[in-house]
């Protein structure tokens, strides 16, 4: 197998709103606590290629990764579906197309976003080597469910007794030397330790990808978000409610992680070679929505109480809301590393019940999870939306959306994907 990989500068250079918590109260960034960046990965076996890209930021719309994978498949004759761009989801980064208002965005940003992107993956395509891939997980205790019932009513608050995803997905890629180059990993938590500071910082993991760079010299850190729609780090959950944590708190969570990567390397027989067989695909799954009358979205601009980004965001919707569809096109994927290895990759923010499924369909091999492809919407399973709650209807006019889904997702999950893994055998 042949390699490449490179990172990237994509600290805004001049003043910016903040994307996250902070882009609900109009907040420009008031310092850099630690840099933000781009990753490239490209993986190559034979005549295929794959490219991974991972980015320190909350989240775009699909537009940005359809501009690219034009621009790849020209610059590199790289198919666009072999094509992967996922955000790591910090609240610490710049307002975006796709998710904050449209007064946030910053035009300079945006093009020097998509600069930066092309340099980093042409700077990966003439940093070939070749190596070997190796897979592996550790299970981990560093996040909290965060739907809980209290009076009949799902509120978002910790839950000590819900269901999380705890496993640290690995790949690690070494070169012929057997040195260690790339340490791509895997976990499901929002990264909201700091929650609306402003500060811009990769929270934990930009700082595990810190520590593994420090840790392995010459080495570049990767993180991929996983289904952590409905999770958010322990460490904010403080007496019955989630609280804004410091720096430091955001730095024990990072060491504790990447003290995990390292006993799991250091087991000789955690992490097994990858005997590669690369293919991958990409497709939309069709998700119908119950739309709310037009009325709902005027009240939610003129309530006094609405934060300023959400009578934004709710005006928007009213403005549109004849031409806007009635239902939604959810960008995913599937990616074969190994005839036992695969990744799922899905826009939105997946909440963990939907990766669980997908494990499901396909028992006989590893299924790794990326979500976050995109600012599509949080994405339940049904059951989820039967509860309620902010993952299932609260969230809709923050997501510019017409009204929450329709039942009825977990099959089109299972079909969409199903018919995927068939393609690739």
């Amino acid at each position: 197998m042949r390699f490449g990989v490179a990172k990237d500068l994509i600290t805004p250079d001049q003043p910016a709103y903040m994307g996250g918590y902070a882009s609900f109260f109009n907040q420009q960034f008031q310092g850099i606590h630690d840099d933000l960046y781009v990753r490239t990965l490209l993986v190559e076996d034979g005549g295929t290629k794959l490219v991974f890209v991972s980015l320190d930021l909350l989240f775009h719309d699909f537009a940005l990764t359809e501009e690219l994978q034009r621009w790849v498949e020209t610059a590199y004759g790289i198919p666009g579906r072999h094509f992967f761009l996922a955000y790591s989801h910090t609240h610490g980064g710049p307002a975006l197309v796709g998710y904050d208002d449209a007064s946030q965005h910053s035009p300079a940003y945006e093009r020097f976003l998509i600069d930066r992107i092309q340099s980093c993956v042409s700077r990966a395509m003439v940093n070939l080597f070749e190596g070997t891939l190796e897979a592996g997980g550790v299970d981990g205790d560093w996040n909290m469910n965060r739907r809980r019932l209290v009076d009949g009513k799902m509120q978002n608050k910790p839950n000590p007794e819900g269901a999380k995803d705890d496993r640290l997905h690995v790949l690690r890629v070494l070169d012929a030397n057997g040195r260690t180059k790339v340490v791509l990993f895997n976990y499901a938590c929002h990264p909201v330790t700091v929650r609306d500071t402003p500060y811009l910082s990769g929270d934990y993991p930009g700082r595990a990808c810190h520590l593994i760079e420090a840790e392995y010299y010459g080495a570049t850190g990767i993180f991929f978000q996983g289904a952590g729609g409905n999770s958010r780090p322990k460490a904010t959950a403080y007496k019955g409610s989630f609280i804004t944590c410091t720096y430091d708190e955001v730095n024990e969570m990072a060491a504790s992680i990447v003290q995990a990567i390292k006993r799991l390397f250091a087991n000789p027989k955690a992490m097994a070679p990858v005997q590669p067989k690369l293919a991958a695909c990409q497709f939309r799954i069709r998700l119908e929505l119950e739309p709310y009358p037009k009325r709902h979205f005027a009240d939610i601009a003129n309530d006094p109480d609405s934060w300023p980004g959400l009578v934004g965001m709710a005006n928007r919707v009213f403005d549109g809301y004849e031409s806007q569809p009635d239902f939604m096109l959810l960008p995913a994927g599937l990616i074969r590393l190994s005839a036992d290895l695969y990744i799922a990759y899905m826009g939105g923010e997946p909440c963990y019940e939907v990766k669980q499924k997908l494990e499901r369909l396909f028992p006989d091999v590893t299924l790794l999870f990326w979500g976050y492809a995109d600012a599509a919407a949080y994405i339940p399973d049904d059951r989820i939306l039967a509860e309620g709650g902010y993952e299932a209807e609260g969230s809709v006019v923050e997501y510019g959306l017409k009204g929450p889904f329709r039942p009825g997702i977990d099959a089109r999950m299972a079909e969409a994907f199903t018919t995927a893994f068939r393609a690739l055998q």
